[in-house]
């Protein structure tokens, strides 16, 4: 896959991941109540989850092609 589809792929993953959690997170803790917070909530947990995203990815990509290999031909 080529590094900018890669790098796209990435912003979209981890921005819809970060504003589910952060929502869902937020409201199991503190209910309703979280409504006014999630967006700082999110804003903070999008680009931590983006720079995690690029620190964990070569690693899951390996075992995910180790668990369950590309099959060949």
């Amino acid at each position: 896959m080529p590094k900018k589809t890669q790098l796209v792929l990435s912003l979209f993953i981890t921005f819809f991941m970060a504003l589910v959690m952060s929502g869902i997170m937020g409201f199991l803790n503190a209910g309703p109540a979280s409504l006014a917070h999630w967006p700082v909530t999110f804003i903070t947990a999008w680009p931590i989850a983006f720079v995690v995203s690029q620190l964990v990815n070569p690693l899951a990509f390996k075992l995910a092609f180790l668990v369950a290999p590309p099959r060949r031909g």
